[in-house]
């Protein structure tokens, strides 16, 4: 039995296929990378992206009426990311204990490859910190710096206010520089 393809799902459930195809070609990259901002694994984040725009599907008569397609579309990838998460049993927290990861060290005669080894370095340390943050708090960063999405925008996709936005977005910058600057000491 063949799978049904995005135009006869659309044309059975009755929406406007030329609205939805636009949606999904024009969204489809930020709807991956919300899931995957929350998943964390390719494979899981293109099944909840394919979930996400068949929702779009069975709620497309919703869209016509939807003044922001992309808060809308961000909104659902992010429920349907975070559905996922919790169902698998997926918690992003670290303890303390892991959180204590030592700073190494690389000398090198090699300036580049000195370089790239820090740089590497710090990409991984940043993002053990960012998972070790509160729910709350990971969510915001994550919407404002992977997904570059206004405060309102995450206010509406996280259904919170714009100030609780900018509160927790502040409050996750200082948590990750006092926790940077700990590294130097």
């Amino acid at each position: 039995m063949t799978q049904p393809t995005l135009v006869s799902i659309a044309q059975m459930v009755g929406t406007n296929e030329d609205a939805i195809e636009a949606a999904v070609r024009e969204h489809a990259r930020l709807v991956y990378r919300i899931a995957y901002s929350v998943l964390r694994n390719h494979h899981d984040a293109e099944d909840a992206t394919q979930e996400t725009f068949v929702r779009v599907l069975r709620y497309g008569r919703k869209l016509e009426g939807v003044e922001d397609p992309k808060t809308w579309l961000a909104k659902i990838a992010w429920r349907v990311a975070v559905e996922r998460s919790r169902r698998r049993g997926f918690n992003q927290s670290l303890s303390e204990a892991e959180m204590q990861v030592p700073s190494m060290q690389f000398r090198s005669d090699l300036a580049s490859a000195e370089e790239s080894v820090l740089g590497n370095e710090m990409t991984q340390l940043l993002t053990l910190f960012i998972s070790a943050l509160p729910e709350p708090l990971r969510a915001v960063l994550r919407l404002s710096t992977v997904e570059e999405l206004s405060t309102a925008e995450i206010a509406q996709v996280l259904g919170s206010s714009e100030a609780s936005v900018r509160s927790r977005l502040f409050r996750a910058r200082v948590i990750l520089k006092q926790k940077l600057a700990s590294l130097g000491k």
